[in-house]
């Protein structure tokens, strides 16, 4: 789980310039600039790749969507390829290089990629070459290596790991029956309706206690869609998961027992406890352990952002074309020759 904070890096790789800031750089990491030249590369590699996944007519989609498509992609890619510098940079600093693996198994990739006919001729049509893909394959090794670089730096100790179990303690598994207070868009309901809703979940709970099914009435009555179809099964968590009032009520009950009507800010519940599970630190260990690294990953992911300077220059990338470049260039060109010969017609026609 905590390897995910990665994959959105390693699929939007983008070069990290080894000069400093211009003029006419599109951003900057660091006091290293982001030339126009990387942006519209990856601008144009951007472009190849969903052509690639979902065929020509993707852009006809993408606009049936979002009129503005090419702006949003664009701002998008700006903004990737400022994250994915942070990282680099980062790594730059701590000295770690790419992952000799992973990095030959990309090259192998891109020398299959342009000895293919079809394949070369689609890099090559969108102005890309076999450097810029193997500088792309550094790069993504590069941050293969960071990624289990700050794996291992955020794992938690055996103490810490301890110390958390402690806080766990134990869990239960239960099922709820819900009648809820608030409408769809989790506003309150009116005094009276929440009058009638108080009123259908004593009947429900009536019929929990003169020996109803509690799964078949969760089915016919419960609110909560994602546990109805279940026979109301929550299944097993633990405390500091649910709200304090059912978390209270819940954690109360004995096996098989079922609450009272228990109120919170979602509405009226009916409880039943199927199952008290004692806390194992041996089955807990590697869920624990999981979720720590997860939560001190984020940490040091925040930090490393937090100390890292960025500049963005949106307006420097209003100009350059989505796609192509020099076809489009050759378009502008085309349109402005043939808007001063009409000019000139007209002007010979007086």
């Amino acid at each position: 789980p905590y390897t995910t904070l990665f994959r959105s890096l390693l699929a939007a790789v983008v070069g990290i310039s080894t000069v400093a800031c211009s003029s006419d750089d599109v951003a900057s990491v660091d006091g290293k600039g982001i030339s126009k030249t990387e942006y519209t590369n990856q601008l144009k590699f951007t472009k190849l790749m969903y052509e690639m996944q979902y065929g020509d007519k993707v852009w006809d989609q993408m606009k049936a969507q979002d009129k503005n498509y090419e702006e949003t992609i664009k701002k998008n890619v700006l903004e990737s390829m400022v994250k994915t510098n942070v990282y680099l940079s980062y790594a730059e600093k701590n000295n770690i290089k790419p992952d000799s693996k992973i990095l030959s198994q990309y090259k192998k990739q891109n020398k299959a990629i342009f000895e293919n006919a079809k394949s070369k001729e689609k890099f090559k049509k969108a102005g890309l070459d076999q450097a810029f893909m193997d500088k792309y394959s550094e790069q993504a090794a590069t941050l293969a290596s960071l990624s289990t670089f700050l794996q291992k730096k955020s794992a938690p100790s055996e103490e810490e790991i301890k110390a958390k179990f402690k806080t766990v303690g134990d869990k239960v598994d239960a099922s709820h029956i819900l009648i809820k207070t608030i409408d769809d868009n989790n506003k309150p309901l009116s005094a009276e309706k929440k009058a009638e809703a108080k009123k259908k979940a004593e009947d429900v709970y009536k019929q929990v206690k003169d020996g109803g099914d509690f799964a078949e009435l969760a089915k016919k009555y419960s609110q909560d869609t994602g546990s109805a179809a279940n026979g109301g099964a929550l299944g097993e968590f633990g405390k500091g998961q649910m709200v304090p009032a059912f978390e209270k009520a819940a954690f109360a009950l004995k096996e098989g027992e079922v609450s009272p009507i228990v109120e919170t800010q979602y509405g009226y519940h009916i409880i039943k406890l199927n199952k008290k599970i004692k806390a194992d630190y041996e089955k807990s260990k590697a869920e624990i352990k999981a979720s720590l690294t997860s939560e001190k990953l984020q940490k040091l992911v925040e930090e490393i952002v937090k100390g890292t300077k960025t500049e963005k220059h949106e307006d420097r990338i209003k100009d350059i074309p989505f796609g192509d470049t020099a076809a489009s260039s050759e378009k502008k060109t085309e349109e402005k020759k043939s808007d001063e010969k009409k000019t000139d017609d007209k002007k010979s026609d007086k």
